[in-house]
């Protein structure tokens, strides 16, 4: 990955500081793209929480989850999305700001608690990308997600054109 450009190598080391790295994007699991990028907008297919290219951290959340694991899921989905963002890109440089981030969780039926779960993903765009990681965000309630995961992202956001 790309270390060279001086935003990208500052992200690098701040999740390296709290012993986290870019994890090897995954594979498209179906007929589609992992990413597109159209005149400054960039969207990403859904982003899942994976460690070593397998899912982790899967069922619902108030079921089989509680609510920091959900949050932790959450984090590692938005570690997913920033290396997205770093292969689409090359690098981190052109990335002008997160612009939107829906979030599904797969929930108990009695559990309503989403937006806290999706905050470990909120606040790991924050810390990671700074000013760059303010988002809109909106939180959805699901009985299920595919292949059993428990938070699913969807991520919207600017660069700049040129490259």
């Amino acid at each position: 990955m790309n270390r060279g450009s001086s935003f990208t190598s500052e992200v690098l080391a701040r999740l390296e500081a709290r012993g986290l790295v870019l994890p090897m994007p995954a594979p498209p699991a179906g007929n589609y793209e992992p990413f597109r990028l159209v005149r400054g907008i960039g969207y990403l297919a859904a982003q899942l929480p994976s460690r070593d290219g397998r899912y982790v951290l899967q069922g619902r959340v108030g079921a089989e989850l509680t609510l920091e694991e959900g949050r932790q899921a959450a984090a590692l989905a938005a570690l997913s999305a920033i290396t997205r963002i770093h292969q689409a890109l090359d690098g981190l440089e052109r990335l002008e700001g997160l612009i939107r981030v829906d979030g599904y969780v797969a929930s108990a039926d009695t559990f309503v608690d989403q937006p806290e779960v999706l905050d470990g993903a909120s606040e790991l765009f924050l810390w990671a990308l700074g000013e760059r990681g303010k988002h809109a965000r909106t939180a959805f309630l699901m009985t299920r997600l595919p292949k059993n995961n428990s938070v699913e992202l969807r991520v919207t956001f600017a660069y700049a054109l040129g490259h």
